[in-house]
């Protein structure tokens, strides 16, 4: 999915959109430009159909009632946000001019459909649906990639939602460290779980940040994350469902500088040195160097031998190599030693 759709770009950034729209297209399509124009390399929104997420004693039931009763507020809040078919084609055509991809997070099968109608080219799970079968199925079921947060879940659970999506025919798939907290304390940031995730399920492993700031994607960077979204805002004050936890468009370029850092400081790893620091082991690092007159003939031994900087002849590690050997023409006190003075 990285390679193909991305063009091997590491980290991919995604400007989580989400709902900061505020069911706004002209705000949606502003916000597309926006996060275009700070770096992002795909814009994210959210397909539902809130009869179909939230039942209507949800309010009840969340309290503890004893005599659930119905109240379709929450519905209706959430049907602020929703889109036509002719607004996310909108959405989709605004995306392409501005180079960057447009996808979706659904919620329900019928966005699975309407989502496809469009030719969205991946998916992506929401923590919350980790463990919901049948849309994991359908998603599963169009071919293409998929990006599975895995917030609130265990590691039982993001096993079955890949075995799944398998099985049911998903593209590639990509995992998302996530806290479903927002916003999310440093403390509750958990960031090794990224390498813990990658070592046990053996795939790429990114983060979606739900902290104030962007030092945690940093960090995730170094780590080796593979993709980073993040929610997205127009301004400072945008008044939006996750500003607390969205960055501005000039915040949003300094955190793909700041990850990009992070990737780059962290290196590939080898346990070696090269480059730059080359040639401060040529200064730092002992040669070998003769401590006395030395007479043609002469077996030296370590008393013989000074090792001194630069680092520039016989290496100091190769010590014992030359003592017990013979010389074969005389060398002065100071001089470096060379391996032809040798027989």
């Amino acid at each position: 999915m990285l390679e193909t759709i991305f063009g091997g770009r590491k980290p991919v950034f995604i400007a989580e959109i989400g709902l900061n729209h505020n069911g706004d297209i002209n705000v949606a399509e502003k916000m597309i430009e926006k996060a275009a124009e700070s770096g992002a390399h795909a814009v994210k929104f959210q397909t539902f159909l809130p009869e179909l997420m939230n039942s209507p004693l949800t309010s009840s039931l969340m309290n503890g009632a004893a005599e659930p009763v119905k109240d379709f507020s929450i519905q209706e809040f959430f049907r602020t946000f929703i889109f036509s078919k002719e607004q996310w084609l909108r959405l989709k055509k605004k995306s392409e001019e501005c180079g960057v991809l447009f996808f979706s997070a659904p919620f329900d099968l019928p966005s699975v459909e309407l989502l496809e109608s469009i030719n969205v080219p991946l998916y992506k799970i929401a923590s919350s649906e980790v463990t919901n079968p049948s849309l994991l199925k359908k998603v599963a079921s169009t071919g293409k990639p998929v990006i599975l947060s895995t917030g609130m879940s265990t590691e039982a659970e993001i096993d079955t939602a890949i075995k799944i999506l398998e099985e049911n025919g998903a593209g590639e798939i990509v995992l998302l460290h996530c806290v479903s907290l927002y916003p999310l304390d440093d403390s509750e940031a958990n960031l090794s779980r990224i390498v813990s995730l990658r070592e046990r399920f053996g795939k790429p492993v990114g983060i979606s940040d739900h902290s104030r700031d962007y030092a945690s994607v940093m960090i995730a960077a170094a780590l080796g994350a593979a993709v980073v979204e993040k929610h997205f805002k127009l301004a400072d004050d945008h008044d939006c469902p996750d500003k607390d936890v969205s960055l501005s468009p000039a915040h949003f370029r300094e955190m793909i500088t700041a990850a990009e850092r992070g990737s780059l400081m962290a290196g590939n790893g080898k346990i070696e040195f090269s480059g730059r620091e080359t040639e401060t082991a040529r200064g730092a690092r002992r040669s070998l160097f003769a401590a006395k007159d030395l007479t043609a003939g002469s077996i030296l031994s370590e008393t013989d031998i000074h090792c001194l900087r630069p680092g520039t002849g016989i290496p100091a590690s190769r010590l014992f190599e030359f003592t017990g050997r013979k010389l074969k023409t005389d060398v002065k006190e100071g001089s470096i030693l060379k391996p032809e003075y040798f027989l």
